[in-house]
């Protein structure tokens, strides 16, 4: 799908977006979801909360962008930004989650070969750490490397570590594991991100700048519309 939305002002925001990255389809059958339908899906609600936040200035008109390009383009005024959208997640836990839409019998988490299988643990420390790799898999792109231009990478946590992520409290220790793993590895993620600023979409919260002066918002948009 190939579309470009322009956002005039704040309040019409959903009635600009219409359909579009409003929802995903399921992971299996003729229905579904793509590539394409998951990114806009995330960037929605990330430029709904950024603009919010001024993070970005309306007017401003959003378009795909086109590979090897990161995956959008938005244009203001006096604005011109690259956003990459990715996830924090384990192949492992992407597998389990498909093969959940295969059965009707309840399971338990790990029981496909995901993550946490027998419960326990802290989920917090593999959130964390799927974030840093996350950051880490694009190390080679362009998000990283184009030169003159403002470039944010958003990383949408999506596995069973976030499942298990459920209320504000559990959200913000796994962040503070977080900020100690950036910590530790400050020097390395420096030379990768560059200019770019990186941020989460989080259930309960979004996370702006998390390699470098990280600011925590609570999110105001959980639903569309």
């Amino acid at each position: 799908m190939s579309a470009s939305i322009t956002i005039t002002k704040f309040e019409d925001f959903d009635l600009c977006f219409g359909d579009l990255g409003a929802k995903v389809g399921p992971r299996i059958g003729p229905n579904k979801r793509t590539q394409d339908q998951k990114e806009w899906y995330v960037v929605r609600r990330f430029l709904k909360e950024a603009i919010s936040a001024r993070k970005f200035q309306l007017p401003a008109r959003v378009e795909r962008g086109h590979p090897p390009d990161p995956d959008f383009l938005v244009v203001g005024n006096l604005m011109r930004a690259l956003i990459e959208i990715t996830e924090a997640t384990s192949e492992a836990d992407q597998r389990e989650m498909t093969l959940q839409e295969y059965t009707n019998e309840p399971i338990l988490l790990g029981d496909l070969g995901g993550r946490f299988r027998g419960g326990g643990g802290e989920p917090g420390h593999l959130w964390a750490s799927d974030v840093v790799e996350a950051i880490e898999r694009k190390k080679e792109k362009s998000i990283f490397s184009t030169k003159n231009v403002e470039r944010h990478l958003v990383i949408y946590p999506n596995s069973n570590a976030s499942f298990l992520i459920f209320n504000d409290e559990d959200e913000r220790r796994a962040f503070a594991l977080l900020a100690n793993l950036i910590d530790d590895k400050r020097e390395e993620l420096s030379r990768i991100v560059g200019e770019c600023s990186v941020h989460i979409l989080g259930k309960k919260y979004i996370f702006f700048n998390v390699a470098a002066k990280a600011v925590r918002r609570r999110r105001r948009f959980t639903t569309v519309g």
